[in-house]
């Protein structure tokens, strides 16, 4: 008789899989994955039918512990540009506070992996009304599908947290440095 699936267990793959794919990318074998949370690699199939499922299921909770933070004190009564700026340093201090999680849902955002339910799950999680339509009307980015737009944020976003992990005495010059980036391509 088959063990019952322990929510422990889940999650450690999960955090485990997120350790692989920001060492090696989206190519990372599930025998690693297995390997960092201490299980059998069959162990992993018994919770992840796939390893695109285990990845698809990994990027969406790493995506609910970075936007909760930022909920957390998210006011959507602010005018829009507050509500950016605001996003933009939530996203960048919780970057820099889980550096692997960074990398891997980086390296996740741009690939095929993610599917529509996942993409639409992750939209649903972000808090701002409005903010993303701007966006996607504005000149840079008519036309375009909404994966365009998150690649250029995360290229923005990358820049400026790489460079703030190189000086951490320049964090918030380079915050403020990336958002006004952002701002022009975007917002303005």
């Amino acid at each position: 008789m088959a063990r019952p699936k322990s929510e422990e267990k889940r999650l450690q793959l999960m955090l485990a899989a997120a350790e692989a794919v920001a060492e090696r990318g989206v190519g990372a074998p599930t025998a690693l994955i297995a390997k960092l949370a201490g299980v059998a690699e069959g162990t992993l199939f018994r919770y992840f039918p796939t390893k695109e499922a285990l990845l698809n299921e990994m990027y969406l909770y790493i995506c609910e512990l970075g936007w909760a933070t930022t909920n957390e004190s998210f006011d959507l009564s602010r005018p829009m540009l507050e509500r950016a700026q605001h996003l933009w340093n939530s996203h960048v201090d919780w970057c820099l506070a889980n550096p692997v999680w960074d990398k891997a849902l980086s390296q996740l955002a741009v690939t095929e992996i993610l599917t529509r339910e996942t993409r639409e799950a992750e939209a649903a999680l972000f808090p701002d009304v409005g903010l993303m339509e701007t966006v996607s009307a504005g000149e840079v980015l008519a036309g375009h599908p909404t994966e365009y737009a998150d690649a250029l944020f995360l290229a923005v976003a990358n820049a400026t947290i790489e460079f703030a992990r190189r000086d951490p005495a320049r964090v918030e010059a380079y915050k403020a440095s990336g958002f006004a980036a952002f701002r022009r391509m975007f917002l303005d």
